[in-house]
């Protein structure tokens, strides 16, 4: 048998908190909240030892003096420098396993601590933690690791940031065996009972006033819950982890950042340029979305979150190929099923068994799917659906929301129809989302003429209650099919896409991107009855039965049923997200920077003091992201190969930018002097 290792909890504490002073010390329900920490941790069985860690500062004294006549352990260090604290703590206590407790969480369960230690040696992780993603309240945080990794930490880890909070250095170490903790339903990553502000402190108040009515014992997770909802608290409006995002930022700095060498971009561009309209096969993905002479023109390899150009500058990627890398970059199951597919041929002469299972899989999991019609990509499965459409109804109008394709039949709605004959224009009307009125308008000035209604069921914009239901209800009324176009949603927010997500079952669906993880595939799915017409409304292709995409998607649907895909995006987008707009805020531009969307897939934009957009502030914002190594377009393109090491490369290039734009704004200096290329215009706006 082995020598048992000694389990230590080592919580930080100090007086000197900028947002609100002196709470460690605060009364929370007739006890400082310090105590109620204490006494929390010891519940857990596991727990060898509690120790805090304080500072030498002076102001401290009050923590010692109080932690000590409750008979636990203080040891003290660096002010600002958390890491050594926790390092001499461990020293003295002699431990082997750390625990990193806040003192700032009086809700915390020695429950929910057992549970990531159990997961932790179990597996024999080097770090373990239950906040990537949050399935308990932030309040609840636990991270868990070995005296050799802490060692390792104190050692490398830079001044700033990861000194402060302590584990960033070994959050972004590859070398590091890290494991996530999913606690089990039911998941609560949204609440937070962690304490930062004066309302924070009011709502643990009450929630203890409320436990200390039951018992004097640490109670465990499922009693606080309780207490949290039969005592009408409400919780505090702070960002979850608001607090390591202004640490980045304060790092950061606003002096421009270094340009990137980019010559053989530009080399390839010019040979590009002589062979391919447009110098690259997809209007996106050309340097005319870019800053010319700024950003990147051509990649050569990526790997998961990170690509890299022909000039060999590393980038997190954040557009990820335009949303179809839900599992990032050369996910090698993915690419393995493929491959062992085409090792036994690839294109056949006759259909091939993959088919019908790839379709079967489809139909249980989208509601509106009962049989499933395969394409390359989605402007083939638009099409397809409308084609559809029209021959099911004998109609030939189509009122489109979103973007739908470069396809006739939807191209000829917006400013790019150059090619499209003038009567296939006529047919399609554009209607705005969110307006079941001017829906109703739309088709009733052509009654009896719509085959479809066909729209984004979401995209950057939440659809408001009970939208979709109208929409199906006026679509329906009018003796139209309801297409929803789930290219973008159907995998991104979650396996059923959007009509799963709101309870709305449509004719058809398209769907597309993300199947395959890069590998082009799309389909369309639907009822039976309507599915049936692509029997005599002729949709064909010679790729459409392609058996290494289908078996790439059968392993991404694998991968996104039984893993944790989903949470790793939610814990990358919501870090991001929320970053974000702290740091906006921070740097004095809350107003001017609008961010908007789904974790997995948002936009942002900049806006001037009258509320239009200001593409010229948001090109400087993007030129230095870019320049300090992260390749974004307008969105953030979720994958869930983004970890803790390339969100926070994003997060300190965010950081960087707003400075900069800050920077300009404070000097009056037009942002667009300060670009080194041209504003970027964009293709159409279709959302």
């Amino acid at each position: 048998m082995g020598i048992k290792k000694k389990i230590v909890a080592i919580v930080q504490a100090r007086m000197g908190s900028s947002r609100l002073p002196g709470k460690s010390m605060a009364d929370v329900a007739g006890t400082p909240l310090i105590n109620r920490v204490l006494m929390q941790l010891k519940g857990s069985s596991l727990l060898d030892e509690i120790v805090v860690a304080t500072s030498t500062s002076s102001e401290d004294d009050i923590i010692e003096e109080f932690v000590n006549s409750k008979g636990f352990l203080v040891t003290r260090g660096p002010i600002d420098d958390v890491l050594t604290r926790y390092n001499i703590a461990a020293e003295i206590s002699k431990a082997d396993i750390i625990i990193r407790i806040t003192a700032d969480c009086p809700l915390h369960s020695g429950d929910t601590i057992d549970e990531v230690i159990n997961d932790f040696l179990t597996n024999d992780a080097d770090y373990a933690c239950n906040t990537n993603p949050y399935t308990r309240p932030d309040g609840q945080d636990v991270e868990v690791f070995t005296r050799n990794v802490l060692t390792l930490a104190s050692k490398h880890a830079l001044q700033g940031p990861d000194r402060e909070h302590v584990t960033p250095w070994i959050k972004r170490n590859s070398e590091i065996k890290k494991l996530d903790v999913l606690h089990s339903p039911p998941h609560q990553p949204s609440m937070r009972w962690s304490v930062d502000y004066p309302d924070d402190l009011e709502f643990a108040r009450t929630i203890w006033s409320y436990l200390d009515q039951i018992g004097t014992k640490p109670f465990n997770f499922e009693d606080i819950m309780s207490a949290v909802i039969n005592s009408g608290a409400k919780q505090g409006a702070a960002i979850i982890n608001e607090g390591f995002y202004l640490s980045i930022y304060n790092e950061a700095s606003a002096e421009a950042a270094p340009a990137l060498s980019l010559e053989k971009s530009f080399s390839w561009l010019e040979r590009s340029e002589q062979v391919i309209p447009g110098g690259a096969q997809t209007y996106s993905k050309s340097w005319r979305h870019h800053i010319r002479g700024v950003t990147p023109i051509f990649l050569e390899r990526g790997d998961g979150a990170i690509v890299t150009d022909v000039d060999n500058n590393e980038y997190v990627d954040l557009i990820q190929g335009l949303l179809p890398n839900i599992l990032g970059y050369a996910n090698k199951e993915v690419n393995q099923a493929a491959y062992d597919r085409a090792s036994n041929g690839h294109s056949f002469s006759l259909a091939h068994p993959i088919e019908v299972e790839l379709a079967e899989r489809l139909c249980n999991i989208f509601p509106c799917a009962e049989m499933v019609r395969f394409g390359k990509n989605g402007s083939d499965a638009t099409a397809g659906a409308v084609r559809v459409a029209r021959a099911y109804t004998e109609r030939e109008h189509v009122a489109v929301c979103g973007y739908h394709g470069w396809q006739d039949w939807f191209i000829g709605t917006t400013s790019r129809s150059a090619g499209v004959p003038k009567g296939v224009q006529e047919l399609a009307h554009p209607f705005p989302y969110n307006d079941t009125d001017a829906l109703e308008e739309l088709l009733s000035s052509k009654p009896g003429q719509f085959a479809a209604v066909i729209m984004e069921p979401v995209n950057f914009i939440w659809p408001e209650p009970g939208y979709l239901e109208k929409v199906k209800e006026i679509t329906h009324r009018h003796g139209a099919l309801l297409i929803f176009d789930e290219i973008c949603s159907g995998f991104h927010f979650g396996l059923g896409g959007a009509q799963k997500l709101f309870g709305v079952t449509p004719d058809l669906a398209t769907l597309g991107k993300a199947i395959g993880n890069g590998w082009p595939i799309s389909c369309v799915v639907g009822k039976r009855e309507i599915m049936k017409t692509f029997e005599d409304a002729f949709v064909s292709f010679t790729f459409a039965g392609d058996v290494s995409a289908m078996a790439a998607a059968m392993k991404v649907l694998d991968i996104l049923e039984s893993g944790n895909a989903y949470a790793r995006m939610s814990a990358a987008g919501t870090k991001l997200f929320d970053g974000a707009r702290v740091m906006a805020s921070a740097a004095g531009l809350g107003d001017a920077f609008q961010l908007k969307g789904h974790p997995h897939w948002s936009i942002f934009s900049f806006v001037d003091e009258n509320g239009e957009d200001d593409p010229a502030t948001r090109a400087l914002w993007i030129q230095e992201v870019t320049r300090k190594g992260v390749l974004i377009l307008t969105t953030f393109n979720i994958s869930a190969a983004l970890d803790d090491s390339s969100v926070t490369t994003a997060l300190s290039a965010f950081a960087h930018a707003f400075k900069r734009v800050a920077k300009a704004k404070s000097l009056g200096i037009p942002p667009e002097s300060w670009l080194d290329g041209p504003i970027p215009v964009p293709a159409f706006r279709a959302r």
